[in-house]
This record gives C-alpha cells, structure tokens and sequence, in this order.
C-alpha cells in the first residue's frame, strides 16, 4: 500500500524556503563617537564577539595594529590557545562594564580596570573606540 504525502502549509514551506535562502547578516556598524558610552559600547561589544566566537566581528573593534597582524583565523587560534585566562579576560570585561567601573581617559586613549592590576585600553580611531589591550 502506499502512503502519500500531504502537502505542507504555504506557511511552513515559506519558511523553510527563507531559512535556506538566507544570507548571513553583515556586521553592525561600530559604535561612533569617543565618550563614554561609546567607548563602553566598543569594548561590550568586543567581549561579547570573542565570547560567542564571532572573530570576524571582533576583529573589527581592534585598533589598526591588531588588525593589520590578525585574520579572523588567527585571532581565533590565539582566543583558543589562551585557554580559560582569554575566556576569564572576556568575563572580566563585561563584569567591570556592568558594575559601573570608571574609564580612566587621556589623550585619545580610554582604560578599564578589570581588578588585580589589569586593565582593557582603548585607543581613538577614525571617530570610534577600538581594543588596543586586555592587560
């Protein structure tokens, strides 16, 4: 005996049909601006990217020096190979950002203290924030 298939709902079959049909979003702007809440915007940003493993994402929010000598690849490979203490830089990020840590600021450069001595500095670029170091 056999056995037909039904037809599946216009609905389900659009949808089916936009999930395989679609395209990867592209990147969202980087934040513009050079006070605070855009400095804070930049570095979130960054943590956020590298914990979710968007390298490509975060490569876009280093400074000049970092993007010139890194690939989304590599930058991936050097996330990985720094084990739990790059993960820990990450965390350490977005908890001082959620407690309201102060950035330290001079010169077209922006810090955040992450606790024991560390640090999150940015530099000013092209009118936006970009990661220069996790110390």
């Amino acid at each position: 005996m056999r056995r037909l298939l039904r037809p599946a709902p216009a609905a389900a079959l659009a949808a089916a049909l936009a999930c395989a049909t679609a395209r990867p979003q592209p990147a969202a702007p980087l934040p513009q601006g050079l006070d605070d809440g855009a400095a804070r915007a930049s570095l979130g940003r960054f943590a956020r990217d590298l914990g979710d493993r968007r390298f490509d994402d975060a490569l876009r929010l280093l400074s000049a020096r970092w993007r010139d000598a890194y690939t989304p690849g590599r930058l991936a490979v050097d996330f990985a190979g720094g084990g739990p203490s790059a993960r820990e830089a990450a965390t350490r990020v977005l908890a001082a950002l959620a407690s309201g840590a102060v950035l330290e600021r001079a010169a077209g450069r922006a810090r955040l203290p992450l606790g024991e001595g560390r640090a999150a500095v940015l530099v000013a670029e092209e009118g936006s924030w970009r990661v220069d170091a996790i110390e």
